[in-house]
């Protein structure tokens, strides 16, 4: 009976230290279990609390500085596990995203045209406006460059403003926007992107193009014109 008991007592404190992370080796020793990891793509809705998982942040599903750095360093594979729908977007960007959109109509861009443009914000920034520079003096979700004319600091990083720069609608700045790519609407949009961005990778833009006609199909019938 007291056998009994005593292997029923140590099956539960084995099964409650399971529970709590501990994992059980040697008699009198124990080892702290292996947090669970993440699947290999995330389920759809939750791609950034599966990113920040895998890098061992909060679970926010919002974008926060270090989220933010991680974004920036993360390989492409691994992105387009991130981001697989309109959804998977955080709050702040997916409201960036309804601007580019609301700019767009505003300025009468054809719908094809507001696609380029969120596939781009898309691959440069994945909507987060960046205020301080990442890579030279690249800020904003499009990633623009106020030593290359497009704009100061303060109208790159609003949104709105960056919006009407890469439409090509803004009253300054001294590089050519959407509208001025002579042909933009029958070339392929990863090359519209390319044509305005001048990026030195111009291959990474079309992996997007899939997501952003998502993005737009979910959003724009709610999203008003913006002047």
């Amino acid at each position: 009976m007291r056998t009994s008991r005593s292997l029923c007592l140590r099956a539960a404190l084995t099964a409650s230290m399971v529970a709590a992370g501990v994992l059980l080796t040697a008699p009198g020793t124990v080892q702290a279990a292996e947090p669970p990891r993440p699947a290999a793509t995330a389920a759809p809705g939750q791609g950034l609390e599966w990113f920040q998982a895998r890098h061992g942040l909060p679970r926010t599903g919002s974008v926060d500085d270090a989220t933010a750095r991680e974004l920036q360093q993360a390989p492409d594979s691994e992105l387009r596990r991130t981001f697989r729908t309109a959804q998977d977007l955080g709050p702040e960007e997916l409201a960036n995203a309804r601007t580019v959109i609301g700019v767009g109509k505003g300025a009468n861009i054809p719908e094809q045209g507001q696609v380029i443009a969120l596939m781009t914000a898309m691959q440069e920034s994945k909507f987060v406006n960046y205020t301080v520079p990442v890579d030279h003096d690249s800020l904003g979700i499009f990633q623009q460059r106020p030593s290359t004319g497009w704009g100061t600091p303060e109208q790159i990083t609003d949104v709105p403003t960056s919006s009407k720069s890469f439409y090509g609608v803004a009253p300054f700045g001294s590089n050519p926007g959407l509208v001025q790519i002579a042909g933009w609407e029958t070339m392929a949009p990863g090359d519209v992107c390319q044509a305005v961005q001048r990026s030195a990778y111009p291959d990474r833009y079309a992996q997007w193009e899939g997501f952003a006609r998502d993005l737009l199909a979910r959003e724009s019938p709610t999203v008003p014109p913006i002047p």
